[in-house]
């Protein structure tokens, strides 16, 4: 399983192009919510780099929901009993 701590944007930026899951601090609602499947990514139309959500044209605004801290998305559970054979 992968670490599933959260580690503060203050601490380090994510890698860029992987799919992560973000804390925001959104400004209009005055609340932390949870943002994913979220990429940190080059931007299109200008230097630097951004935070994008769902569609990937959709960039987190730090004015709006700012990102605060982030983790790798964790692995799907899978038992040990699985079967995928046709039922």
């Amino acid at each position: 399983m992968k670490n599933m701590q959260w580690i503060p944007i203050s601490e380090g930026l994510p890698p860029v192009g992987n799919c992560i899951i973000v804390t925001v601090k959104d400004h209009y609602r005055k609340q932390l919510e949870l943002r994913y499947p979220v990429w940190y990514m080059e931007k299109n139309y200008e230097r630097g780099f951004a935070f994008y959500f769902g569609e990937i044209g959709n960039m987190l605004m730090p004015g709006i929901s700012e990102v605060i801290a982030w983790m790798p998305m964790p692995t799907p559970y899978e038992p040990d009993d699985l079967d995928w054979s046709e039922k």
